[in-house]
């Protein structure tokens, strides 16, 4: 055997192999571009929410996000519990709903079909780092049978029902040093139907005065009032008042001073609310 033959072929091969690995650097070559991850870290990078539909105003008013992903990692599912995404967890999940977004498919026209009357709109919004992607859609889970809308759009939604589920079942209680106190009428003619509004006289024992430490504000046309609290009012909002924690609309009636009634609950806002 020729060992010279040997080791020339040997340093033929690593200067080969050399010149390969700087071939990134040499004029004319593109490295292969990566796109950055840097969301950031204290404003959602996810959302998927429910608006409107046939709901009573109150609860539509008070209603949180289904969820929210944050930059940091931090995940809220309505309102109510929270859980953490690793890294990994969180690029996967940003880049997956980025491409379902960015799809070709995602852009197409809803076939057309029979309106369905107070349907909620689902509506996701996803962080990237050319801008913000969002797509809303009335009657998603009611128009699914006839593919009203893209498949990709549904993939969507799906990615971010799994990570509800997983937050929800995490259990861990969702808190918050702010709060948002919402108050409707429980008596017919305060609803703002036209009717005079008259103070009932006779206290039912169902009924518990309002607590003086929380102020409201005044009803909208509808008899509606809300109003985000902190500090002192807020600790006294969540030790006074019952918490519709299933958003069911099963409100306690309380009496306010003036002798009207009113339905009311309450939840803790969003870091970003």
């Amino acid at each position: 055997m020729d060992h010279r033959l040997t080791r020339r072929g040997l340093l033929t091969g690593l200067l080969a192999a050399a010149a390969l690995a700087a071939c990134d650097d040499a004029p004319g070559v593109t490295p292969t571009p990566t796109d950055s991850f840097d969301p950031p870290q204290d404003q959602p990078l996810a959302t998927w929410e429910l608006t409107g539909g046939l709901t009573a105003a109150g609860i539509t008013a008070l209603r949180p996000p289904r969820l929210v992903v944050y930059g940091d990692g931090d995940a809220i599912a309505d309102a109510t519990y929270r859980s953490r995404l690793d890294p990994d967890q969180l690029r996967a999940l940003a880049n997956s709903l980025a491409d379902d977004l960015r799809a070709s498919a995602s852009q197409k026209k809803p076939t057309p079909t029979p309106t369905i009357v107070d349907a909620p709109v689902t509506k996701v919004t996803v962080w990237s780092p050319t801008g913000r992607l969002t797509f809303t859609a009335e009657g998603m889970d009611e128009l699914k049978p006839d593919h009203v809308y893209a498949d990709v759009l549904y993939d969507a939604r799906d990615r971010l029902a799994t990570v509800h589920k997983a937050v929800s079942q995490t259990a861990q209680p969702y808190l918050a040093t702010r709060v948002r106190v919402v108050a409707v009428p429980a008596l017919i003619g305060q609803a703002g139907t036209g009717s005079p509004v008259v103070p009932d006289p006779s206290p039912s024992a169902t009924e518990t005065p309002w607590p003086a430490d929380i102020s409201l504000p005044s009803p909208d046309a509808e008899g509606l009032r809300r109003t985000d609290l902190d500090g002192d009012a807020a600790r006294a909002a969540v030790r006074m008042l019952t918490r519709d924690l299933d958003q069911r609309g099963a409100w306690p009636s309380y009496r306010m001073t003036d002798g009207t009634v009113v339905r009311a609950s309450w939840r803790y806002l969003l870091p970003n609310e």
